[in-house]
């Protein structure tokens, strides 16, 4: 550990031999101690031992970050650029050791020497940024734990609500206990009689537990039990003097149980502000079409007061919540907005079919009557 992170050493990145990283290093100490970008890194390192496969693997464990000119806060964007721009880094690193080995750099010269970090980061292919979740998942690959945090962090508030317990509670058996966590080192059996069933490790973000799911719950489970998968996980927790374990009776993926965690979606309605009664009509429509589970109520601003009027709908009337919500209809931008997104918009999700349809994503709500939902603009 230091004061600004925590250093690991570049041999136990996964896919970097120990000749690779001695040349990196030698490269560094050649440079003066700083490389600028990975063009320089190329131009100088041994490209038979540093190839593409090694500075893959260095930049999902995230050992360029600091190469990035935004920082290295900015690497979600970053490292997808530098693994969609090795091709070109490693071309360009080629053509300048050859044009040195031939006499040649003093007349082209290197480019990263003549431009610098500036042009040589701008070089670089533009990417779609990774999701927290894919860079977790590269951390792992690469290093074989996670790096940057830890998918669960984003589930600690379900994983709460849900009752579950962290492995560092619990200090003796306990006959029905729920825990959240990633499944790893998974391993398929099968029973005397050739029934399946699975052993796997259960990791939180700082504990781990063997889950040991026989055939009777591996016949209803099974199907969830894959190697990365968020699950709350419902057993008999055993533990003695040397070792501890979960019977699994129960697995529910953590996204379901975040899903089930809301039970009430609120749409807010700014009254005078573009509302009318034909956005009520067109709202009024996707209620009826798109039926769930969620009781739907509606917050009504009049004359600009933020508290507004509370409307719930009927008993009946209920929404599914979608699993990614989103918002590309203009027709509710700046008109309605739901609880799950602060920013504005009615929060959409995707429809049964998965397709967008023209004005708006639809999600699924249940039937409100039209004459219902005219009336709370009165």
């Amino acid at each position: 550990m230091q004061p600004d992170g925590v250093r690991f050493g570049l041999g136990a990145v996964k896919g970097a031999g120990e000749g690779a990283i001695v040349s990196i290093l030698e490269t560094r100490k050649a440079l003066g101690g700083h490389m600028a970008s990975l063009f320089a890194l190329a131009e100088h390192a041994d490209l038979r031992l540093v190839n593409k496969k090694v500075l893959e693997s260095l930049i999902k464990a995230g050992a360029f970050d600091l190469l990035a000119p935004g920082g290295r806060e900015t690497y979600l964007a970053w490292r997808p650029r530098l693994v969609a721009g090795l091709d070109r880094v490693l071309d360009h690193g080629g053509r300048h050791q050859k044009d040195r080995d031939q006499g040649q750099s003093q007349l082209f010269g290197g480019e990263s020497e003549m431009h610098g970090a500036a042009a040589d980061n701008a070089a670089l292919p533009d990417a779609k940024p990774w999701s927290e979740t894919e860079a977790l998942a590269f951390e792992k690959e690469a290093l074989g734990l996670y790096m940057s945090g830890h998918p669960l962090q984003r589930y600690a508030g379900v994983l709460l609500a849900a009752g579950a317990k962290r492995l560092a509670d619990l200090t003796q058996s306990d006959n029905d206990c729920a825990i959240g966590g990633v499944v790893t080192g998974l391993r398929p059996l099968k029973t005397k009689r050739g029934d399946r069933m699975a052993v796997f490790t259960l990791e939180e973000e700082a504990a781990s537990v063997e889950a040991v799911v026989f055939p009777e719950a591996f016949g209803r489970f099974g199907s969830l039990v894959v190697s990365d998968a968020m699950l709350l996980v419902r057993g008999k927790f055993e533990r003695d003097d040397e070792s501890s374990r979960l019977v699994v009776s129960e697995i529910t993926p953590l996204e379901l149980v975040k899903e089930r965690a809301v039970r009430e979606v609120q749409i807010r309605l700014a009254a005078g502000r573009g509302v009318d009664r034909e956005i009520m009509r067109r709202l009024a429509g996707v209620l009826e079409r798109y039926p769930g589970d969620r009781r739907v109520s509606f917050l009504v601003e009049v004359n600009g007061r933020a508290r507004g009027f509370r409307v719930r709908t009927g008993t009946a009337h209920r929404i599914k919540r979608p699993l990614r919500p989103r918002c590309r209809s203009g027709m509710w931008r700046g008109h309605c907005c739901s609880e799950m997104r602060p920013w504005g918009g009615l929060a959409m999700g995707p429809c049964r079919s998965g397709r967008r349809q023209r004005g708006g994503i639809p999600f699924r709500m249940a039937p409100l009557p039209h004459y219902q939902i005219a009336q709370l603009l009165h």
